[in-house]
């Protein structure tokens, strides 16, 4: 029988077995991602909030348990650990966008906030609603394309890590990389 560990095939193990219905492997699946979950959260945050986390009432570790608890209420089929990581980023962001619009409703003084996408040719700031039209236009041309500018955008990913993560060949990343800045900063900057 195979042990589940926080490796890429003991992440997925563990996600066919919640699938299944085992509630063991559901508390299993909340310690070996937790981390990571935080993580992506941390780095999310602090991307929506002009580099840092000061000022802020949310933690992201709020970010991440609500994240989790939403994915287990309605469970999904998981394709892989990657597929789960990036399901549950989206799963944040939008959380964490729905937050920053409420801290910076007209009626309280604020704008929109901007980020930078320092990822792309040059570094950009933008609006977060643009932003994430954008990556959901993106995502309804190419689910892979979508997952790579959330790889090296939103979570800081080389080129190396996202291949990685994406289970494709380093030229294609950077092949689909260059496309992505032009495509990206186009569109951003209309």
């Amino acid at each position: 029988m195979q042990t589940a560990d926080s490796s890429t095939q003991g992440i997925t193990w563990l996600l066919s077995r919640v699938e299944a219905g085992d509630n063991a492997a559901r508390e299993g699946l909340a310690r070996a991602v937790m981390a990571r979950l935080q993580q992506i959260a941390t780095h999310e945050l602090a991307a929506l909030n002009a580099g840092g986390l000061h000022g802020l009432t949310h933690e992201p570790a709020m970010f991440a348990n609500d994240a989790l608890l939403k994915m287990l209420a309605q469970p999904q089929n998981f394709e892989n650990r990657r597929h789960f990581f990036a399901y549950a980023t989206q799963v944040m962001v939008r959380a964490m966008i729905d937050y920053q619009r409420a801290r910076h409703a007209q009626k309280r003084g604020g704008d929109l906030q901007r980020v930078s996408l320092s990822g792309l040719d040059q570094c950009m700031s933008v609006d977060v609603e643009d932003a994430s039209e954008v990556l959901a236009e993106l995502e309804q041309l190419d689910a892979r394309k979508a997952d790579l500018v959330r790889l090296r955008v939103f979570l800081g990913f080389t080129a190396e890590e996202a291949a990685e993560a994406l289970q494709i060949s380093l030229s294609t990343v950077e092949r689909d990389w260059r496309f992505l800045r032009h495509w990206m900063a186009a569109r951003l900057g209309a």
